[in-house]
């Protein structure tokens, strides 16, 4: 157990200068934080899948997964290697002030930081600091705290041209830590009420973040696992989003089919769809649900690319207006 809290003297100096940079319109958007307030909700294999595409695309791609449970070992098949620390460089990173460390590629031009059990550690420290500063009667010690993975990342972003946060569903901690680092957010959902009501619980933490990072804004929503032959109950799953979000972002175009054997097998393989798509060891009956899953990561890929570029276009836009 940590019997002293971390220093946050040098947390507050990079937050001071990203906002610096943030009013001169220095700043890039470039890390997406892929989040939602419920789990079961496709989070972990979206953002694998997407950073896989991108990586794909020829952009340098860093992939945090800021979980305990460490759920990209098994999708990227990095289990069992020295890809696969628990968590221990991120945790050092936070914890220990060292620098942001990816384990290696998973992919060509995919660099992953796992996550893992060693987050347990980090988390405990981010209640402690939230603790302390709400004991604080200067607001930027009160809000600090929630810069510590921002302080982290801004001294490594500039090695990447995507960095993707992957974030624990139910720990708020965690979760505010990503939105004030990161700049733009997606959020996956199903059509059930509690997978929406975690839409809005993101929403709430979301406005909260703003305080520290205004350059934070809603990329749009995926609809996850739905039956891709249903076009009338897409459409209308995707009214009801529409409505949580109340004009904030857009509901993606791009959906992701539901395929139960398709999900366990890339598990099982450790492989990714656009992988296993004409893979020689997949159940040929399987080729064609797989190959459409495929398909669907890299159409959503597209067109996060093409959304979030309207949306930088479109605050820059703003900022010269100013």
């Amino acid at each position: 157990m940590r019997l002293d809290l971390v220093d946050l003297t040098g947390v507050k100096a990079a937050l001071r200068r990203r906002m610096q940079l943030m009013a001169e319109g220095l700043f890039a958007a470039k890390t997406l934080v892929v989040v939602n307030g419920k789990g079961g909700v496709g989070k972990s294999s979206l953002s694998a899948a997407l950073a896989a595409a991108l990586a794909k695309t020829g952009l340098r791609v860093l992939l945090m997964e800021m979980d305990e449970q460490g759920n990209h070992c098994e999708d990227l098949g990095t289990s069992a290697t020295v890809l696969a620390d628990d968590g221990q460089a991120q945790a050092a990173a936070i914890l220990d002030g060292k620098p942001l460390t990816p384990t290696g590629e998973a992919r060509p031009g995919l660099f992953v930081v796992p996550g893992g059990s060693a987050l347990e550690a980090v988390v405990e420290e981010l209640y402690c600091q939230r603790r302390l500063a709400a004991l604080s009667g200067d607001p930027e010690d009160q809000l600090a705290w929630m810069g510590m993975y921002a302080a982290a990342i801004d001294a490594v972003r500039d090695d990447y041209d995507v960095i993707i946060l992957d974030v624990a569903p139910g720990c708020e901690p965690l979760q505010l830590q990503a939105l004030v680092a990161g700049e733009r957010v997606l959020i996956p959902s199903k059509s059930d009420p509690s997978s929406r009501k975690g839409l809005r619980t993101v929403a709430r933490r979301f406005a909260h973040a703003r305080g520290l990072n205004p350059m934070l804004a809603l990329l749009g929503v995926v609809v996850f696992a739905t039956n891709s032959s249903a076009t009338r109950v897409q459409e209308r799953i995707k009214e009801q989003l529409s409505q949580d979000l109340n004009g904030a972002a857009r509901v993606m175009e791009q959906t992701i089919r539901h395929v139960e054997a398709a999900a366990v097998v890339c598990r099982t393989h450790g492989r990714l769809p656009m992988e296993l798509a004409s893979a020689s060891d997949v159940d040929p009956k399987l080729r064609p649900s797989m190959k459409a899953l495929a398909g669907d990561y890299r159409s959503l890929a597209l067109e996060v690319l093409q959304v979030k570029a309207e949306l930088d276009r479109t605050e820059l836009e703003k900022g010269h207006a100013a």
